[in-house]
């Protein structure tokens, strides 16, 4: 069962997401309106702050909490997984060839009597983390022959290329609170820059600047939405 953000954490989110998106509009009316544009800027600020505390609240609430697993837990679980594979003094051992590294482990495959039995094993282990491969000096060519078994099973996009070690980070999850902190924090300043732009064209045109304001708001909702690699 995943853990839930909580409602205490998802309102300070969701009241600093109105802070700045507030604000960014603000600043565009009042570069519209100007001098006269300054009351209607700081009503436009605090409502934008109350209705994102309102109306993000109970979607932030309900994400999922997001970090990586203890380093710690995940060396000694892919330990004790792949120890059903050790060949002994002078060949592969879990206790020997797997270690953390960074926020990830490692695994090297020197000396391994079945390098590719223990990738699979291990990819399977230690999904959620990140994973780096290390390959023997005496046999360079276990690299190209791992890569596209890794692509297939993992996707191009989630492998590292080093010379001696393919690295496998973990899936990017974008849930519904991610999509809707990107475009609180993208979509206010590209409609800004879109009602600067379009206003510096007509400045008499109000609705030629509101236009602006949308079409940016349509490019950063694009942008968020875009699950193009």
């Amino acid at each position: 069962m995943e853990e839930k953000v909580g409602f205490r954490k998802a309102l300070s989110a969701a009241v600093v997401l109105g802070l700045y998106s507030g604000f960014m509009l603000a600043v565009a009316i009042a570069m519209v309106l100007g001098t006269e544009g300054l009351v209607t800027a700081g009503f436009l600020w605090g409502s934008t702050i109350v209705v994102c505390a309102l109306i993000l609240t109970p979607f932030l609430a309900a994400g999922r909490k997001r970090g990586l697993p203890e380093t710690d837990a995940t060396v000694k679980n892919l330990r004790e997984g792949l120890s059903e594979f050790n060949e002994g003094v002078g060949g592969w051992r879990s206790l020997s060839h797997v270690r953390g590294e960074g926020m990830g482990a490692s695994v090297s495959l020197s000396n391994a009597a079945n390098p590719l039995i223990i990738i699979e094993k291990a990819l399977i282990l230690a999904s959620d983390c990140k994973l780096t491969f290390r390959f023997p000096k005496n046999d360079p060519s276990l690299r190209d022959r791992v890569l596209p078994i890794l692509e297939e099973k993992v996707g191009q996009h989630r492998i590292q290329r080093r010379t001696k070690s393919l690295t496998v980070v973990p899936e990017v999850i974008i849930d519904r609170s991610v999509m809707i902190t990107r475009m609180m924090m993208l979509c206010p300043p590209l409609m800004v820059a879109g009602c600067v732009a379009f206003y510096s064209v007509a400045p008499d045109q109000i609705i030629l600047t509101l236009m602006g304001g949308i079409a940016g708001a349509i490019l950063g909702i694009m942008i968020v939405t875009n699950k193009g690699r």
